[in-house]
């Protein structure tokens, strides 16, 4: 055991946010949130890298020396981060690769092996490549892909690796065996998520996230749950994970609250469904409230999940923000998502949450197949109606895994090959418009001006927000395609 534990300490690890393509924002795309499958932001922030802080928690408790690299977070370009690489000689990389960074990700990994002159081995994990592991098998840059949940997998083929074992024993692995890529069994999800170590927070640059829409301050994310059981047709949560639910038990929240609370001003449950069981939320609201461990938190949440008495409670507890997937203000383009909710449900749950005394954000899309111009200008009118304090338009995307991908066939690829950003082919120039509209409606709106303004308590917060205005400025109204996307 003794030398096992030496091997090991000698073979280091670093989990790796690569360099955002030059001139442009930075994606979030996560190992464990399979929603994130590489979506641009539109305003000047980050979000930690959850998913390989699980990794790299996981792989600490195995013994492994371990380190996280967030790039866009360090600010560091493509040189700036070979230059790290150099410095630190990780003996594996492990990265989250995403749909519309992909071919900029493969990039960096094939020049940081061409600089190790092949001692360096890579490994890519999240939603797109275990969907379509032959993208990135295909390039000199990945060894190995890590199929589905990532933490268990990545564990035992870096014990694999460091003993020299074969990595064909290992399930829910790809790679490539004589030319030709070779794909082992899937891996059963874990039944009780309870078995992970925490995320390594404490590797993560401190004070390098700070979203304006969860007020200032340090700010990090959990996951209180895994999985979806809804059946929407743009999110790949259930290919990835399933349509179960696997939720941490209440102690386990605690306890990594419990930490939280000590290291960070605010926070964010990143779940799919933060909302989901009610009684689970109210617990969790109680634990906070009961042990004085109250602090700022956001949420995601669909409109079919509140209720006055649980939002309520969420109020006492500390949440400011709750996320909300509108999607559409058009009952046809609704039914078309599979979104199984309704407009008057999505404006009754707006009306609780402002009622309750939280702000609110609402995540609108625009260019679902099927969807008319006057679909389009239907869901602008609802979300000028709903006037939440955010509002995130976004062109569909059909990301690998999800019904919308297999229901567009050919043309999904198209679409995703134009970086998740603009639609493909004759749509693009009018979608981007509507885009543009969409944001400039919005925000630019003298009264939405007024209250944004008002409610700034900080001067931090003043300050992030005209950060975050400006980035939006930038690409919507000024037209800079550079400045960050949909």
């Amino acid at each position: 055991m003794a030398k096992e534990q030496k091997d090991l300490s000698q073979f280091s690890i670093l989990c790796l946010v690569p360099p955002p393509p030059p001139g442009l924002s930075s994606v979030q795309t996560d190992a464990v949130m399979a929603r994130c499958a590489g979506i641009y932001t539109k305003a000047d922030y980050l979000v930690p890298p959850l998913g390989l802080a699980y990794i790299a928690g996981y792989l600490r408790e195995k013994g492994f020396p371990v380190s996280i690299l967030d790039c866009p977070a360090e600010k560091l370009s493509s040189e700036g981060a070979l230059r790290k690489l150099a410095e630190q000689s990780p003996r594996v990389v492990i990265t989250a690769i995403g749909t519309s960074t992909i071919s900029s990700d493969l990039a960096f990994l094939r020049r940081a092996k061409e600089e190790s002159r092949g001692k360096l081995i890579t490994v890519a994990c999240g939603t797109h490549v275990t969907i379509i592991p032959q993208e990135a098998l295909g390039e000199v840059g990945v060894d190995y892909v890590v199929r589905g949940e990532p933490e268990v997998t990545a564990g035992e083929l870096c014990q694999a690796l460091v003993r020299g074992n074969k990595a064909e024993r290992i399930a829910g692995i790809s790679f490539k065996k004589d030319g030709k890529v070779f794909s082992t069994a899937n891996r059963p999800l874990l039944k009780d998520i309870d078995q992970l170590p925490p995320p390594a927070r404490d590797l993560l640059p401190r004070g390098a996230y700070s979203p304006p829409f969860a007020g200032a301050g340090n700010f990090t994310t959990l996951l209180s749950s895994r999985g979806c059981p809804y059946p929407c047709i743009y999110c790949s949560t259930s290919a990835y994970f399933g349509k179960s639910i696997r939720r941490h038990s209440l102690e386990r929240v605690m306890q990594e609250l419990k930490e939280i609370g000590r290291n960070y001003d605010s926070y964010g449950f990143w779940d799919d469904t933060f909302t989901l069981n009610k009684s689970f939320v109210k617990a969790v609201c109680r634990r906070l409230i009961e042990q004085d461990l109250k602090k700022p938190w956001i949420c995601m949440s669909r409109v079919d999940t509140v209720d006055a008495e649980m939002l309520s409670v969420m109020k006492l507890a500390g949440c400011q923000l709750i996320v909300y997937g509108v999607e559409s203000g058009s009952e046809k383009v609704l039914s078309i998502l599979n979104k199984r909710i309704t407009v008057s449900q999505i404006e009754w749950a707006f009306r609780l949450t402002r009622r309750a005394g939280m702000e609110s954000a609402g995540f609108f899309m625009l260019g679902t197949p099927g969807e008319s111009y006057e679909d389009i200008i239907a869901t602008m009118g609802l979300a000028h109606r709903l006037s939440p304090d955010y509002a995130s338009f976004n062109i569909t995307t059909p990301y690998p895994g999800t019904p919308l991908y297999q229901m567009l066939g050919e043309k999904a690829s198209e679409w995703v090959q134009s970086d998740a950003r603009h639609a493909p082919g004759g749509k693009a120039q009018v979608l981007e418009e509507l885009l543009r509209r969409a944001y400039c409606s919005f925000y630019f709106r003298p009264d939405y001006i007024a209250r944004r303004f008002f409610r700034i308590s900080r001067p931090k917060e003043l300050l992030l927000i005209a950060r975050a205005g400006a980035s939006v400025l930038r690409r919507y109204l000024v037209g800079d395609r550079h400045a960050g996307g949909g």
